[in-house]
């Protein structure tokens, strides 16, 4: 800026009054060509609109006497039109001049410094002189000069109160982001509320927003991989205990102790390693298959799970309270080999852990939905219990018995396929009892 301002005041002290005089000699030139265009009778009609017109004073006489009369009387012209001048003459050169072309002088005025440029011009014996008095140059230089110097330094004051104020409102909303992007680099997903009106305060939202996703998907992260961790410890705590069984059988029968039970023993843990293995690929499966929906009748599929848990329940002393419609269809559009799998996981999860011999299943109508709702008892239930029991692997210790031991993934497939499904469906506990209940819709 300064720079600038340096070459502004050396271009008036050095080319200032050049180009003054470059556009007063157009003036003049543009007066020359419409006189040098008109006839004697039309110039002399119109001279003085044109002297009005133009802001220059003309004068003119005849070629005849000496060159000193010629002067004398310009001279008198001049001054009789309030143009004083101290220094004007005509030479033979400039009389010889003329008779080819015009001739600009301009003649310093002695004292008063000002100057008076004169366009010279002949035409029919005549010579026009053009007067055009020039303002003394180099004093309005030297004003205008001291004006840019002022300007400069109110210029200079300005533009420093703007830069602070522009770099205040932008730089400190950068070093806001800059902080926001380093806590996000660090994992620290905080947010930053940058009130700028303008596209900084846009970068804001979306880094902010940006913040919120990634916090929500490290959580996530850190959820599956917490999950993950559970899991392969319940898979290797599910496959240690059928392991050392078998390893401790099978030790028994080298020592030749076997009682002609430790090879059914040794069968039976596998075929539950095997149902383990089995339910575990099913459970990952569910992730990626697609569904195979029909539309069939829940209250008949109920009635087919149930019917393989008749001896179990008789041999337990279970009481069964059914609460339906014999007579009404429950149709759902569902997967019927999914469905059928959640049925038979919840009548399971129900005959483990009844504690009053009890069970109670209902499905009714609620508009267009079907509603089912399977309630048992529950020994010793806890706030964990509540908080982890569709957790894989997660089983109620003190809630059963040896005999009813399961995998801990029945819950974990039944939430599974319902998610799948977009079913609702949840438990309420009351009186120490449990109420799955699912909702087709």
């Amino acid at each position: 800026m300064i720079f600038v301002f340096f070459i502004v005041i050396m271009t008036n002290l050095f080319f200032a009054e050049k180009y003054y005089i470059y556009e007063q000699r157009k003036a003049l030139e543009k007066v020359e060509i419409g006189i040098l265009g008109n006839t004697m009778d039309s110039i002399l009609e119109d001279l003085s609109q044109i002297e009005e017109r133009n802001r220059i004073t003309i004068v003119y006489t005849d070629t005849a006497g000496v060159i000193n009369q010629i002067n004398e009387r310009l001279i008198h012209e001049f001054e009789r039109k309030k143009l004083k001048l101290n220094k004007f003459w005509i030479t033979e050169e400039t009389m010889s001049k003329l008779e080819s072309k015009s001739i600009d002088e301009i003649y310093t005025q002695g004292i008063s410094e000002y100057k008076v440029i004169t366009k010279f011009i002949k035409k029919d014996g005549y010579i026009f002189a053009l007067g055009l008095p020039l303002a003394h140059m180099n004093e309005a230089v030297q004003i205008i000069n001291r004006f840019n110097v002022f300007l400069m330094v109110i210029s200079v004051i300005l533009i420093a109160v703007l830069v602070f104020i522009v770099s205040k409102k932008i730089i400190k909303p950068l070093e806001e982001l800059k902080i926001l992007s380093q806590d996000i680099t660090n994992l620290n997903f905080s947010k930053q509320n940058t009130r700028a009106k303008d596209e900084i305060e846009e970068i804001s939202v979306n880094i902010n927003r940006m913040s919120a996703n990634l916090e929500k998907a490290n959580s996530e992260i850190k959820s599956q991989n917490f999950r993950l961790k559970e899991m392969m410890s319940g898979i290797s705590h599910e496959m240690k205990t059928p392991l050392a069984i078998i390893k401790a059988y099978e030790q028994g029968i080298d020592d030749g102790l076997d009682d002609g039970t430790f090879r059914y023993i040794i069968h039976d843990q596998i075929a539950k390693m095997d149902s383990i293995v089995e339910k575990l690929l099913f459970w990952a499966k569910l992730e990626n298959e697609s569904l195979n929906e029909s539309s069939f009748d829940l209250k008949e599929k109920l009635e087919l799970t149930l019917s393989k848990y008749k001896v179990q329940l008789s041999e337990s002393c279970i009481n069964l309270f059914l609460n339906y419609n014999l007579d009404e269809k429950y149709m759902i559009n569902a997967d019927e080999k999914a469905i059928e799998i959640v049925l038979d996981n919840l009548t399971t999860n129900a005959i483990k852990y009844t504690n009053n011999n009890e069970i109670e299943i209902k499905i009714y109508k609620d508009e267009e939905k079907v509603n089912l709702i399977m309630r048992n008892g529950i020994i010793e239930i806890n706030e964990d219990d509540l908080e982890n029991i569709w957790r894989p692997f997660y089983v109620m210790e003190k809630s059963r018995s040896k005999e009813l031991s399961g995998t801990g993934l029945g819950l974990s497939i039944v939430r599974k396929i319902l998610e799948n499904h977009r079913a609702k469906f949840g438990f309420r506990v009351k009186n120490k009892e449990i109420e799955f209940h699912v909702t087709f819709t």
